[in-house]
């Protein structure tokens, strides 16, 4: 996971900052809805996306779950 493990705080802080939570709330959220869970099995993909694109995945996720 050494690759994927920088990505998943990258994508936490994306989150963070275009949902104004703190690091803490995101960190709680992913984990209590295994978004690290899907950003890992999704990261080929998740990584050659923009931030905008991987918030809303995320946001998508969310809904869907």
């Amino acid at each position: 996971m050494s690759k994927e493990l920088p990505f998943l705080i990258y994508c936490l802080e994306e989150y963070r900052g275009a949902k104004g939570l703190s690091g803490k709330q995101v960190a709680a959220l992913f984990a209590a809805k295994k978004v690290m869970n899907y950003i890992i099995e999704f990261f080929e993909i998740l990584h050659i996306n923009g931030p905008k694109y991987i918030i809303q995945e995320i946001d998508e996720y969310l809904a869907a779950g």
